[in-house]
């Protein structure tokens, strides 16, 4: 997932050229847009995965980049932190006049909501830290999050005003590397991959609102190394929901993870499932409030769950964002955590903003 030093400049590179052919497209129908969305974050574990007290402090600056030509499409996200920097997403694109997309490059694997929706995470999402089976493969996350190659849209309407939409991806997947997972990276490519396919099914019911509803399935095939494992054959179903009630935002998932884990010796098996639920409710213009709540049944005696301490059995969230100027908000929240091994105590502080 880390980045090689020549990311930045290569973003770089690509955006400055895209603005300059944006407007020189002959009379196509084009729009582009560039985003920027800084944030400074402090976490206190008491104590963190590994059993140490731990502060984290952290700044980082997300850019993204969409432009569209007629049918092409063009999308690039560039993330920089204080410790590394990461191409986290570039897609080319052609939509077909009957609605479909045809993406190459590297994308999310099709499932769940929470990464979907808030892939960018700072200003985005409500919260400060994303639920713990949706941690990316950078934040120690147990699931895989991405991967490379061909990736499939389409829309159908129902109504005037319901529709269904279908992703579906297939490509190069990721690699269990020690006890961290390893994504594809499309600027230092290596071998040892295996497929990864992942579908996703949504329901919107209406265009004036975000109320959602889908089910998804994910198969991963996971090279592991140096670990008493060889590979695992993973398959990753469930659902996810959203809806408003006035001021009131519920939204969760449910995940349930099959692993067939194989050794030098034979075969292991585990299953479990995780979810999260989270409200938010609107209070006033500028403040939102907000709680979760997580619970997994996997735990230290399952083969795979097992490889990640920093995996979330259970976690009692709540916190309080105040929108205090135009695209920008501080928020405050405390958690308590129950990692693979350790029972924490989390606070977290963060500023962030969206520019334009």
């Amino acid at each position: 997932m880390e980045k090689t030093a020549h990311s930045f400049p290569l973003f770089l590179y690509c955006l400055s050229l895209l603005a300059v052919l944006a407007p020189a497209s002959c009379k196509a129908q084009s729009s582009q847009q560039l985003l920027v969305l800084p944030e400074l974050r402090y976490l206190r574990q008491e104590p963190d995965a590994s059993g140490e007290n731990d502060s984290d402090y952290r700044a980082s600056l997300d850019l993204l980049y969409a432009l569209d030509i007629n049918q092409y499409r063009f999308f690039a996200e560039f993330i920089a932190t204080d410790e590394k920097s990461e191409l986290a997403r570039l897609h080319l694109g052609y939509k077909t006049r009957a609605g479909t997309t045809f993406w190459l490059g590297r994308f999310q694997l099709n499932q769940g909501y929470w990464n979907k929706t808030f892939h960018f995470r700072n200003y985005i999402q409500s919260s400060i830290q994303p639920p713990g089976i949706a941690a990316y493969e950078r934040e120690d996350g147990a699931l895989p999050v991405h991967f490379s190659g061909l990736d499939i849209r389409h829309q159908w309407a129902l109504s005037p005003d319901a529709t269904l939409q279908l992703e579906a991806g297939f490509g190069a997947g990721t690699k269990l590397e020690g006890r961290r997972l390893d994504g594809f990276d499309l600027l230092d490519p290596d071998g040892g991959r295996k497929p990864s396919t992942s579908v996703r099914l949504s329901y919107l019911p209406g265009q004036d609102t975000d109320t959602e509803f889908g089910i998804f399935y994910v198969d991963n095939r996971m090279p592991m190394r140096r670990l008493q494992f060889i590979q695992n054959k993973q398959r990753v179903s469930g659902g996810y929901a959203n809806t408003r009630f006035d001021a009131l935002r519920l939204y969760g998932a449910l995940y349930w993870i099959d692993n067939e884990l194989k050794t030098s010796a034979g075969r292991q098996s585990d299953h479990f499932y995780s979810a999260w639920l989270q409200g938010d409710y609107h209070l006033y213009e500028n403040w939102t409030p907000y709680l979760r709540i997580e619970h997994s049944n996997g735990d230290s005696d399952d083969p795979y769950a097992s490889l990640f301490p920093a995996f979330v059995r259970d976690r009692k969230l709540a916190g309080l964002r105040w929108d205090f100027l135009e695209n920008q908000a501080f928020k405050i929240e405390y958690a308590s955590t129950d990692f693979l091994r350790e029972d924490s105590s989390q606070w977290a502080f963060q500023w962030s903003m969206i520019f334009p």
